[in-house]
């Protein structure tokens, strides 16, 4: 059985608006590119993804085969339900450290 498109709160994003996103995602990328290279004084390798329109988007500051592995991998992480350590900020029980 074929699953229905992934719907965020039920919005499905028009053509036009996809497009939108799409052109957003691009200076959306250069100002996350340059808040992770400020905080960590060196670049920092991401991807960005977004649905709603029937298919996801993605913009990224790595080559696709690498957005890919580490795709996979997280997916593989996923799939074999491995503890999520939470962002490296938390201590682990809700506080944050600095």
């Amino acid at each position: 059985m074929k699953k229905a498109p992934i719907q965020n709160d039920g919005v499905m994003l028009s053509p036009q608006q996809q497009v939108k996103v799409s052109l957003a995602m691009q200076r959306i990328a250069k100002l996350v590119d340059k808040e992770l290279r400020k905080a960590a004084g060196t670049g920092v390798p991401f991807s960005l993804f977004t649905w709603g329109g029937g298919r996801s988007q993605y913009v990224a500051n790595v080559d696709r085969g690498d957005a890919m592995t580490v795709m996979q991998e997280t997916l593989d992480r996923w799939k074999r339900h491995e503890a999520d350590l939470g962002p490296p900020h938390m201590d682990g029980i809700g506080e944050t450290r600095q």
